[in-house]
């Protein structure tokens, strides 16, 4: 591969992007964030990522967290008002 040459994108790349897409469409959200992408590569249970993850975390934990977030006052605002990781241990 030369370095101008772009990675080939597969159809797993599309469907998890496409997944990402919808899940930010049901959250009547404009945008599609890292969260909405972390979601859908964890909901790909064939996926490398989710497969290692899952071996070190509960998948359905992560995902709770997440969704409980993302459905906050704080996140609809705005994800700079949100509280950072380190101020809440």
């Amino acid at each position: 591969m030369t370095e101008s040459a772009a990675p080939v994108r597969t159809p797993r790349f599309h469907s998890v992007l496409g997944a990402s897409e919808e899940l930010a469409r049901v959250m009547s959200q404009r945008y599609v964030g890292v969260e909405h992408l972390f979601l859908a590569i964890i909901h790909d249970k064939d996926a490398v990522p989710t497969q290692v993850l899952g071996e070190m975390v509960d998948l359905d934990a992560v995902e709770k967290a997440l969704m409980a977030v993302m459905n906050s006052a704080g996140y609809k605002r705005g994800t700079a008002e949100l509280p950072r990781l380190e101020e809440n241990a």
